[in-house]
């Protein structure tokens, strides 16, 4: 689903900005780090976090990540998202992503995160768009 060029930007230590709805069906977006697995995008929140109880919710969610050096380049993915309650499993997937972002502070990153339960958050794109420069 996700072409070449989509999973390159994916790729790289760029921010998400997550969008879910909340229960009156406003938009809500936040920005988090990520990870593509495949041609899932990996997010990790608090259980108790708003964007994991609306995704509980309401699973139907959009994530646009743009290119670090130019704005203008970007992947927008729509779909739904599932909240995995398994916190060892979240904590195991924070490690790889925030490896992505803090390089070899990744291990005291997490260990300095407090112990309150952490969910996976999967979104699985069934539609995407993609903007890039010609050229």
């Amino acid at each position: 689903m996700l072409s070449d060029r989509a999973r390159a930007l994916l790729d790289l230590p760029s921010f998400a900005k997550l969008t879910t709805l909340a229960a009156d069906g406003a938009p809500r977006m936040t920005v988090m780090w990520h990870r593509r697995a495949g041609d899932e995008l990996r997010m990790i929140a608090p259980a108790s976090a708003v964007k994991a109880r609306h995704l509980a919710r309401d699973p139907r969610a959009a994530v646009i990540v743009d290119h670090p050096g130019n704005g203008y380049e970007y992947v927008e993915l729509r779909g739904r998202a599932e909240v995995v309650h398994d916190d060892a499993a979240a904590r195991r997937e924070l490690r790889e992503i925030a490896a992505r972002y803090v390089g070899e502070r990744a291990e005291a990153f997490v260990a300095g995160l407090s112990a309150d339960p952490r969910v996976l958050l999967v979104l699985r794109p069934e539609r995407v768009r993609e903007h890039f420069s010609a050229g």
